[in-house]
């Protein structure tokens, strides 16, 4: 296991290098109602001994990570709505990871309410485990948006899910 880099003489790197992962999507994502669904990441930003596939965050060495996230919700009903977010650990629900995010009803007729929420977790990995990030809805019309570039004025699109995962430190002894 190589969890940092020394340089080995004045034209090697002299930064330490530690695993970190930035990763997004750039996609609308639904669920049906009342159902564990996976949030999607579907582009690598930056890379170190961390990747995604099918949004499964998995890391190279073991360590505490600092895992971010963030997801932009849209609420397009009348009524409000609940939406619980938790962290999945190797396919098991990580006990105490739920949150519960209420989201008021939208504020008129073409005007979802809509709001960006993030949490932070460290969580203890070896090497090859996996996190996903999962969400359920208690309404078809509340979704995670991603918001396309726009102009008036100019401003850049909006990832729907943003996640990174930082190693912290070495699993105690």
């Amino acid at each position: 296991m190589s969890l940092t880099y020394f340089p080995k003489s004045a034209a090697a790197n002299s930064l330490l290098r530690v695993p970190y992962g930035a990763f997004s999507s750039g996609v609308d994502q639904t669920a049906t109602v009342n159902t564990a669904t996976l949030m999607t990441l579907d582009t690598t930003d930056f890379s170190n001994d961390v990747s995604i596939s099918t949004s499964k965050i998995t890391v190279v060495n073991a360590g505490i990570y600092n895992l971010q996230f963030s997801v932009q919700l849209e609420n397009n009903d009348n009524a409000p709505q609940d939406v619980f977010i938790w962290l999945k650990q190797n396919g098991v629900d990580i006990t105490g990871s739920t949150g519960v995010v209420g989201m008021p009803a939208r504020k008129s007729p073409g005007d979802p309410f809509h709001g960006i929420y993030g949490w932070n977790y460290f969580v203890s990995m070896t090497a090859g485990q996996y996190i996903e990030i999962y969400w359920s809805t208690t309404d078809v019309d509340v979704t995670i948006q991603y918001y396309p570039a726009s102009s008036s004025p100019t401003k850049p699109a909006t990832q729907s899910v943003v996640a990174t995962m930082s190693f912290v430190s070495a699993l105690p002894p």
